[in-house]
């Protein structure tokens, strides 16, 4: 299966396995969010409001979905948002994130999820949506009591590094950029009624390839990836690891094959990218779960969501909360 990230990274290449959900629970759970909502949204096709004119609100569903599926494994999940991305990968778009503010405080005031105004502009931007979708999101995630990040830069890093430094358990993502910024432990699929995860750990994939997270970085930019499209003519990751082996490092490699001193630095600057969870700091990031507050969340739901949906969902919250962390105490007890 074709992976996020790095040209030619298939499943013979990261090694993704189902495990016991018990691997990371009870736990702390890493969510990039742009990741994960552009998997779960990926269904919406149409650039036209539907025939009632209503406003794009699956996220909605989304997020409740996979907090009371952590919650209910005694996983706390953490929303990381994404930050102004790394240039490499793509242009900023300050405009856009402007405008998909404005539109949720409009949004937030009139609570009309059939407001035609928004429910165009929404439906006729796939990346307003997601912005929309992510201010929505912060909101809904404070109001439950779920932690939410805003990154300094791409979700995905901030997640590994949060991972490296034992904050988190796991970070949920596909994308392979979030094992070579360091991350241990990355989920991709997680499985609640059958109580299993899908994972790909950092150690196993050195091992596969007999590469450390320094060469394959080195590998990532051989082959090509969100930070240097092109890679090297060529080179996929079987090739690129055996001349990695045989010279040592990325700017070896570029040597043998003949590429100028400029030439290179192009490449360098790319693998730079992949150093800079080294400097990123988690000291200030400890997370607990903190109780819903209940009429900022009915307030929140009563637009988009039937008076007994609304009920329904806020007793789910309520009973969540108060039982989570119970299976942890219990063995804690018994240590």
């Amino acid at each position: 299966m074709k992976q996020l990230g790095v040209k030619g990274w298939g499943d013979d290449v990261v090694p993704w396995s189902w495990s016991d959900i018990g691997e990371i629970s009870p736990g702390t759970m890493a969510i990039d969010v742009p990741n994960y909502l552009t998997r779960r949204l990926s269904v919406i096709k149409s650039a036209k409001p539907p025939p009632d004119g209503r406003m794009p609100l699956m996220h909605v569903g989304t997020f409740f979905s996979l907090t009371r599926a952590t919650l209910g494994n005694h996983i706390l999940p953490v929303y990381i948002f994404e930050g102004p991305p790394e240039t490499r990968k793509r242009d900023p778009n300050p405009d856009l994130v402007r405008k998909a503010a404005d539109l949720y405080r409009d949004f937030t005031k009139e609570r009309d999820p059939y407001n035609e105004e928004i429910s165009r502009e929404l439906w006729n931007s796939r990346a307003l949506r997601m912005y929309f979708a992510s201010e929505h999101l912060k909101e809904l995630g404070s109001v439950v009591g779920v932690p939410t990040v805003t990154a300094p830069s791409e979700s995905e890093m901030l997640g590994a590094a949060m991972c490296r430094d034992e904050i988190v358990d796991t970070v949920v993502s596909n994308d392979v950029d979030t094992l070579l910024f360091g991350s241990p432990h990355v989920t991709k699929q997680f499985q609640s009624s059958n109580g299993r995860i899908l994972r790909a750990r950092l150690v196993d994939l050195e091992s596969r390839m007999d590469l450390d997270l320094e060469l394959l970085r080195d590998l990532a930019i051989l082959c090509g990836c969100d930070f240097h499209k092109e890679g090297v003519k060529g080179i996929g990751p079987r090739k690129g690891a055996l001349l990695l082996q045989r010279h040592g490092g990325l700017v070896e490699v570029l040597k043998s094959k003949g590429f100028t001193h400029s030439q290179r630095e192009e490449y360098v600057r790319a693998r730079e990218v992949f150093d800079e969870p080294t400097f990123l700091s988690t000291d200030r990031y400890r997370f607990t779960l903190n109780p819903p507050i209940v009429p900022r969340l009915v307030r929140l739901l009563t637009p988009i969501m039937s008076e007994e949906a609304v009920e329904n969902m806020v007793q789910k919250m309520v009973r969540l909360w108060k039982g989570f962390g119970t299976r942890q105490s219990t063995l804690e007890q018994w240590l």
